[in-house]
This record gives C-alpha cells, structure tokens and sequence, in this order.
C-alpha cells in the first residue's frame, strides 16, 4: 500500500525533472530524487525520499547509490550510524560539466570514432547517399564544438547569457 505524498506539486515536478534527465541517459528516478533531494532545506534520507515520491525503497535506494557515484549527491553525516543522509552538490554547474565530461564526452568520442571510420571506408555501400554521410559528418562536428564550447566555460549556466551578447 503506497504512502500519501506530503507534497504532490514537488512530485509532480520531480518526475517532470526525471523525463527530462532521461535524456542524458539516467532513468527518470534519478532525477526525481536529484529533485527532492536539491530543493530540500536539509538532508533527506531515503526514508524521506521514499514518503515524497510515493516509491518503494527497493526502487529508490540503488538510484541513491548511482547518484553518489556520478557526484549528483554526497552523504553528509547523520544523527546515527543506521540512517544515511543525502543532500545535493549545491553547484549545478559542475554537476552538470562533470556529466558532459565522463558521459557525453566519451559517447560522442566514439560516434566520432566510428562516423571517421565509416566515412574513410572507400567501398561505400550503393544504398548510402553522400550528401547525407556529408550531412551527418556536420552534425558530429558540430556537436564535437558544441560540447567542446559548453566543457571549457567557467559556468555552464551563464552560456546562455553569454552567447545573448
């Protein structure tokens, strides 16, 4: 029997965050957790994050520990030694700079690797148009520059107001 939720509306958007955050190749949990966990005056223990997302701990708990992993969250100490506390990295900048860097990064690394490889192979299939292999080359290397820009600023989130002039 699932718990009521203390507060519907931070759910509902924590969920919203979490489609969005599927995107970048984490699951919808992931950045429903990052969601309550960043907006919360203090830690939240998965407990906590358990009766505010109306989740099984089954679900939450590993999706905690992957967040620790990609430095989304930290454990910060807690008032015994059986409760775990959470809170988020304050600084959404390097989160997301750290995400583009260890994932991004290494998936477009090999999109580049493998669109380089196919493009150099001179027996190109007769059922593949150029102008569209051309096409897709442009689109790698645009995204190649575009993530290039995005890994050297200070603080992603001034990019934005940066490029505006």
């Amino acid at each position: 029997m699932k718990s009521k939720v203390r507060n519907p509306k931070l759910q509902k958007l924590s969920l919203s965050i979490g489609d969005f955050i599927r995107y970048w190749g984490f699951r919808r949990i992931h950045g429903a957790i990052w969601t309550q966990i960043y907006v919360s005056r203090r830690p939240l223990s998965v407990s906590d994050l358990v009766v505010a997302l109306g989740l099984s701990k089954a679900l939450i708990s590993p999706a905690v520990e992957e967040l620790v992993l990609h430095r989304l969250i930290k454990e910060v100490p807690s008032p015994n030694e059986k409760t775990r506390l959470y809170e988020a990295n304050p600084n959404i900048s390097d989160v997301i700079h750290h995400v583009l860097k260890t994932r991004e990064a290494l998936m477009l690394k090999k999109i580049t690797k493998d669109f380089t490889a196919f493009s150099k192979d001179g027996d190109q299939d007769e059922n593949v148009d150029p102008l569209r292999v051309q096409n897709l080359g442009e689109m790698v290397l645009a995204a190649n520059l575009m993530l290039s820009m995005m890994l050297e600023q200070e603080d992603i989130l001034k990019l934005p107001m940066d490029l505006q002039g």
